[in-house]
Order: structure tokens, then sequence, then C-alpha cells
């Protein structure tokens, strides 16, 4: 074989691993950007079921905040009907001295 032929085999050669190496590297890029997107894919799945407890979290609060309102209002009524019954209570009480006394 002559030096020109050795040398077109070996370019040839060359050329071809040059490819299979190009090949190879994208694959690799490939691979990881698939995994970045996957990791991306699980972040973002993660961050919605967070953000759904956080709603749900967010709406009992809501609705522990209603209730404790509305026990208070509750509370309330019964404690001007309690000063209401004692008033009465007393007015009777009193009615009742008042009577013992005149008699």
């Amino acid at each position: 074989m002559h030096a020109h032929t050795i040398a077109q085999h070996l370019d040839g050669s060359l050329q071809r691993l040059a490819g299979v190496a190009f090949t190879m590297h994208q694959d690799r890029v490939q691979a990881r950007q698939k995994a970045a997107y996957e990791q991306r894919e699980r972040n973002l799945t993660a961050v919605g079921k967070v953000a759904a407890r956080v709603q749900s979290d967010a709406n009992c609060i809501a609705d522990l905040q209603a209730e404790v309102t509305r026990l208070r209002a509750e509370s309330d009524q019964w404690r001007v009907r309690a000063l209401g019954a004692e008033g009465k209570l007393a007015r009777m009480a009193a009615a009742i001295r008042s009577m013992r006394s005149a008699a």
C-alpha cells in the first residue's frame, strides 16, 4: 500500500470515529436533557401536591375561623340571656324582700 492509500484509510477511520464520538456525545446530551425534564416534572408534581395541601389547609382554617366566630356570637347571646335572667332574679328577690318587709 502506498502512503496515500494508508492516509485515506486512516482519514476515513478517523472520520467514522469522530462521527461515533459525536453521536455518543449527542446521546449523552439528550439523556441529560431528558433527565432534567423528568426531574422538573417530578418537582412540579411535588409543588402541585404541596400547593393543593396548602389550599386544603387554608380552607380548613377558614372553616374553623368561621366556626369560632359563630360560637363566640352564640356565647355572647347566652351571656346576654344569663345577664337578663340574673337581672330578673334580682328584681324578683327585691320584690319578695319588700313584700316580706311590708307584711
